[in-house]
């Protein structure tokens, strides 16, 4: 039974057209289809012209109807204008974009199987090449960005993430606020840092801006002080504690080490590491028989065990002259014990001490901008790691910010 012309019209919802007819050839449903009108506007005065030039029909890809490919074979007329009559326009529908071969619901459509997907999946599900499905999620997707209400931050957090361990980092920035991300790029030098934060932030922005949440990065602290001239510096906590586990991850080592030299065998102290650097009360009853006996036998790694645990105290204090005078505290049982690589972690504690004291501040952290680290990196891998930067920074900042 053939359906009427003006259902087929509602079936596929496009305004200004007229369905001339339908056929369904090969299980593709093909559907004639006319301007209602026989006027145009000419795009460049604006006013309405009647005259045709020529016309010819151009086939564009709409949402399949019955579970069948649907294509709408459009007749194309060239008006001409008397205000430019050597050059006949198109006239333009509202459901096409410029230059493209699919309607604007299908690629919307398009838009939404790419979310959370890959764009090789995308392409082999319709059977479209992989250039336009990325080309349809970049439009809609840059389109989502740029339409988001725009938040002036107060508070920042900066973090970079290792594309190629030791070689290339991308640089997040987050807005503490809201948890999003609002820029990423390539390179962590103070610099190139600086430069993305002067583009990214108008002179009002940055100077409404707070503080900063940062590990311990020289490169960041100086592209924070050349853009923020309001902003404190806050040293995350997380990388307190985690520059803490390095250092006594590398005592362990040297101390494993001269033992090694001094007995031939490593044995004794091998297999520890996890042990030492978990939390004491989180140890099973045979981590904990196990580290208590090395300790007892290596007194310098009871020392390390035992200024760990103490060094833990100081996240839960919560105000700021008290951490200070923790600090000092520590560096004198430091001293006491005299490890060298907890030495160096003094130092380091002096050396940003005003960013670690900060927080009370403000008591912010890097907490969740790990997990939004997390988020990326996931992004990157769905996908087999990304060949165009420009592809990966507009999924980024559609799923994250």
């Amino acid at each position: 039974m053939l359906l009427p012309l003006d259902f087929i019209e509602k079936l596929i919802d496009l305004q200004d057209i007229k369905v001339t007819s339908v056929n369904v050839n090969n299980g593709i449903v093909e559907i004639n289809a006319e301007s209602k009108y026989s006027f145009a506007m000419c795009p460049k005065c604006k006013k309405i012209t009647n005259q045709i030039h020529d016309k010819r029909v151009q086939p564009y890809l709409h949402l399949k109807i019955c579970d069948k490919n649907t294509i709408i074979n459009l007749t194309l007329r060239r008006f001409i204008c008397p205000c430019d009559a050597e050059h006949p326009f198109t006239e333009s529908f509202s459901f096409i974009r410029k230059y493209q071969r699919q309607t604007i619901p299908y690629e919307k459509f398009i838009f939404a199987l790419c979310d959370k997907n890959t764009i090789k999946n995308i392409a082999n599900f319709t059977n479209l090449s992989h250039d336009k499905v990325q080309g349809i999620f970049n439009h809609y997707a840059n389109n989502a960005i740029h339409n988001r209400e725009k938040v002036t931050p107060t508070y920042l957090g900066i973090d970079d993430i290792a594309v190629l361990k030791g070689h290339n980092y991308l640089t997040v920035i987050y807005n503490q606020s809201t948890g999003s991300i609002i820029d990423i790029f390539h390179g962590r030098t103070t610099e190139i840092v600086t430069k993305e934060i002067k583009n990214q932030f108008t002179l009002i922005d940055r100077e409404s801006v707070k503080a900063v949440s940062i590990d311990m990065s020289r490169a960041f602290k100086g592209a924070i002080n050349n853009c923020f001239p309001n902003a404190d510096i806050v040293i995350d906590r997380f990388h307190i504690s985690q520059h803490l586990h390095n250092q006594i991850d590398k005592a362990r080592k040297h101390i494993q080490n001269k033992i090694r030299k001094e007995t031939g065998n490593k044995n004794k102290v091998f297999g520890i590491r996890w042990s030492l650097l978990k939390n004491f009360e989180d140890l099973t009853a045979t981590e904990m028989d196990t580290l208590l006996t090395v300790c007892d036998e290596y007194p310098k790694l009871g020392h390390c065990l035992a200024l760990k645990e103490e060094f833990r105290k100081f996240f839960d204090i919560i105000t700021k002259d008290e951490a200070n005078a923790f600090i000092d505290y520590f560096e004198i049982l430091v001293t006491e014990y005299d490890i060298p690589e907890l030495k160096e972690f003094c130092k380091t504690l002096n050396n940003w001490r005003e960013g670690i004291l900060s927080y009370y501040d403000h008591f912010i952290t890097n907490g969740f901008v790990e997990g939004m680290n997390h988020k990326v990196k996931n992004i990157k891998r769905r996908a087999f790691n990304y060949r165009n930067n420009d592809n990966f920074k507009i999924r980024v900042l559609y799923e994250c910010a």
